[in-house]
């Protein structure tokens, strides 16, 4: 067997070598190209000991080049972005936050870099006195409301977001009157003693209880580590639904007094026209992970 043949089939086993070794493990592979490349006079030293020629056909870098660019489904390690990042996030976010729709907690999922789907519930109360159609009313708001929104995010190097989605809510107004100073109440113009309504019990509650929603804010829970948020937006809810009953028995189911209560119901519902939306203005913390 002549030398140059010898030397052609010591670098067909170097080559079927390496690819073996990528095949195996693509580390081990970068490493032996590594080594050839540092140290060719070793090859060039056992490929020439017995023929004198040299090995100089350029067969190692050029075959373990070619296939980390041509295989797509196996590239080697030494491929940049060829391994998953260990570090890379879940793009889960967890917020509290605080404001206009009570407490709240929600969680959020990237889908896209531009885009979050977010999913939150939100209680409290607040205490207000209030007057309505003349009649003075010790009133608590009572929040209670579930949101599934999504935020679009413009650029993905800002935090700034416009928010849409819809939000199941039950808010409503718990009412109870207060005489006034000389005692009495009026009811769709009529004036009576406090003593024969006895008190004045309504609720007022949103018309829509799926509300739609709009907004714009700051912050991006999904992203790793904690981050502020701010959100501002409105809740379509329409205008307030209105109950009132008196605790008198008597004066409630009078026909007379009673179709007075109903009336005043409606006055009361049309001062409220104006009210058909819902600020919502919150703050809060997130984690992301």
């Amino acid at each position: 067997m002549s030398h140059l043949t010898n030397c052609r089939l010591t670098g067909i086993s170097i080559g079927i070598l390496i690819l073996n070794a990528i095949a195996i493990n693509p580390v081990t592979a970068a490493q032996l190209v590594s080594v050839i490349d540092a140290h060719p006079e070793r090859l060039h030293q056992r490929s020439t000991t017995k023929s004198g020629l040299g090995l100089d056909i350029g067969l190692q870098p050029v075959i373990v080049r070619d296939y980390s660019q041509k295989s797509s489904k196996n590239p080697i390690a030494i491929q940049p972005g060829a391994i998953a990042n260990p570090n890379k996030t879940a793009g889960i976010g967890i917020s509290t936050r605080v404001g206009t729709l009570g407490i709240g907690v929600d969680v959020a999922k990237s889908i896209t870099p531009q885009f979050n789907g977010r999913l939150g519930f939100n209680f409290g109360s607040i205490n207000l006195n209030r007057t309505d159609s003349g009649i003075n009313y010790d009133s608590q708001l009572n929040l209670s409301s579930i949101q599934l929104v999504g935020d679009y995010y413009p650029s993905t190097s800002s935090s700034f977001h416009i928010t849409g989605g819809l939000v199941a809510q039950n808010n409503r107004f718990s009412v109870t009157s207060q005489p006034n100073a000389s005692g009495t109440y009026t009811i769709d113009g009529n004036s009576y003693q406090s003593s024969a309504v006895g008190t004045l019990n309504g609720e007022y509650k949103y018309g829509n209880s799926i509300a739609p929603y709009l907004g714009i804010g700051i912050g991006k829970s999904t992203n790793e580590g904690l981050s502020f948020n701010a959100d501002l937006g409105v809740m379509f809810t329409s205008s307030p639904k209105v109950t009132l009953n008196a605790s008198n028995p008597t004066f409630n189911n009078n026909p007379t007094t009673r179709t007075q209560l109903d009336n005043q119901v409606r006055q009361t519902e049309n001062d409220l026209k104006g009210f058909n939306v819902y600020p919502v203005l919150s703050v809060g913390i997130s984690y992301g992970f």
